[in-house]
Order: structure tokens, then sequence, then C-alpha cells
């Protein structure tokens, strides 16, 4: 009779331990898969951004469209609604050319050549973002030259951001609210800043490049 017991309690005790194991199993594999499943969630809301931000369109594309060389059957209603996303995305842009011309500036005292395009990140996502090679060249090496340039010199370093922040932002019909030397290349206290040139009127080399 004991040794029945016995047995009774070992296959229970058995049968508990294999219930047991067979749960935890399964518990992890709900785990994995829900794992999974909001992992291809995330990528596919993370590779769908781009293509809802500015409606499938980056790079020179996305300029094209911006500067009123949309292509046909271009609903003008959506290009209203994309300035506010293209103002960020081009101000950042401007911002990056000329923080790379300073790095280089300090860090190796050779200048390079901007690269067009290149990808800026937002809260939206990561894009790709093009710009007229010459004007990069422009607000890059302005911020390269500025690590040396002497307050004197800064000063038509400013004039040169400016004008050529200026310029895109009249190409792509956007309202510049502040330059960007301000904020770039601040004058000191007591200095008399330089006035911002109309974009309207700026060098034909310049609107010659924007057109390109």
């Amino acid at each position: 009779m004991t040794s029945i017991i016995l047995l009774a309690i070992f296959l229970g005790t058995a049968a508990t331990i294999i219930l047991i194991i067979y749960l935890i199993d399964r518990i992890a594999q709900l785990e994995n898969l829900t794992l999974s499943v909001q992992s291809a969630a995330t990528q596919k809301q993370v590779e769908a951004a781009p293509q809802h931000t500015f409606l499938g369109h980056e790079g020179k594309a996305l300029w094209d469209v911006m500067s009123g060389n949309s292509p046909e059957n271009f609903n003008d209603n959506d290009l209203i609604a994309l300035k506010p996303r293209y103002e960020l995305l081009l101000k950042k842009h401007i911002e990056k050319l000329f923080a790379d011309g300073v790095k280089d500036g300090k860090q190796s005292g050779t200048a390079k050549k901007p690269k067009v395009p290149i990808d800026i990140t937002t809260l939206r996502g990561t894009f790709s973002s093009w710009i007229p090679q010459p004007t990069a060249a422009t607000i890059y090496n302005a911020g390269f030259v500025s690590v040396t340039a002497t307050e004197e010199e800064r000063i038509a370093l400013r004039a040169n951001l400016d004008n050529s922040a200026g310029m895109l932002y009249s190409r792509t019909d956007l309202e510049l609210q502040e330059p960007f030397s301000e904020v770039l290349m601040p004058t000191p206290p007591g200095a008399e800043a330089p006035l911002l040139a109309d974009p309207a009127n700026t060098d034909q080399t310049l609107e010659d490049d924007l057109l390109g």
C-alpha cells in the first residue's frame, strides 16, 4: 500500500513538473511572438513615415517639388501642407552644413567638399535633403572660415551665410523669420550687424546655382 501511495506521489510530482516546464515554454513563445509583432509594426511605421511626410519625395525630387518644379498631376494643396515640414528640414540642413564646416575648421583645418544630398534626422524620421552644391559649399565655408576669422572677416561671412540661406528660402517660397547668422554667428555686443541683402536682388550667379 505504501508503495502505491509513493508511486502516486511520484507520478503526480513528475506530472506537475512537466506541466510547469510546458507552461514556461509556452509563455516564452508568446513573449517572443509579441516582441516580433511589435518589432514588425515599429519597422513598418519607420518605413512609412518618410513616405507619408513628404508624399514619397526626397533629395532633389523634393527640392524640385518645393521650388516649383513639381511633377504633372501634383496637387498644389499638398505643396501648401508640406511647407512647414520642409522648412524644418531645410533649416536643419543649413545648420548641419555650417556645423560641419566649424567642426572641420577646428579638428583638421582642411576644408572638404560638402556632400549633396545629405541625411537629415527629424522627429518624423530621417530624410535625404538636397540643395544646390555651390550654395551648400558657401554655407559650409562660412562655418569653416569662421573658426579663425577676424571680426571684420566675420561680417562678410555673415553676409554670405544669410544671402545663401535667404536664396534657398526665397526659391522654395518660404519666409525667413530670422537671419541664420543671428544664431550661428551672433554679432558681439556693441557691434552693428550688417543688413541682410534682399534675396530677390542677389547676384545672378547665386540665382543660376539655385535653378540648377
